[in-house]
């Protein structure tokens, strides 16, 4: 499962990389991060990020993400999340920065979900094999 925090701390590290808050450099980050692919997409294509204000979009891209995070997505959430950063995407003109960033949300998402359904099934299956276990133990008795 993706770690909500890490993903958050992040966000937090590149915006203080980026502001320049933190005497930090990008190898001690991409070390930090273990160049999880989040930061490598932040890191990405910083020459569009200069031509936008990268707080603002950080910001406006990681409510989408929270507000889809930690569900099951059905077939209407998937729409709603592709038409949400369509129109983000559209708002900051299609810059390849903003994209990077809407890309990899959507991913961590999918992996997200994947993972989730993937446990649920394990257990339906363990839940299944415990019922026939206790059928065949009730008809050998």
């Amino acid at each position: 499962m993706v770690d909500q925090s890490k993903i958050a701390e992040i966000f937090n590290d590149f915006m203080s990389l980026y502001l320049g808050r933190e005497q930090m450099g990008i190898e001690e980050l991409c070390k930090r991060h273990d160049y999880h692919r989040m930061l490598m997409g932040l890191l990405s294509n910083l020459d569009e990020a200069a031509k936008i204000p990268v707080p603002v979009v950080m910001k406006e891209c990681y409510e989408v993400y929270k507000k889809y995070r930690n569900r099951e997505m059905t077939e209407p959430d998937y729409e709603a999340l592709i038409e949400e950063t369509r129109k983000l995407s559209d708002k900051w003109k299609s810059n390849k920065w903003c994209t990077r960033i809407l890309v990899e949300l959507v991913g961590l998402l999918e992996e997200d979900d994947k993972e989730r359904r993937r446990i649920a099934e394990e257990v339906e299956r363990e839940m299944e094999e415990m019922e026939e276990k206790m059928l065949r133990q009730e008809n050998a008795a």
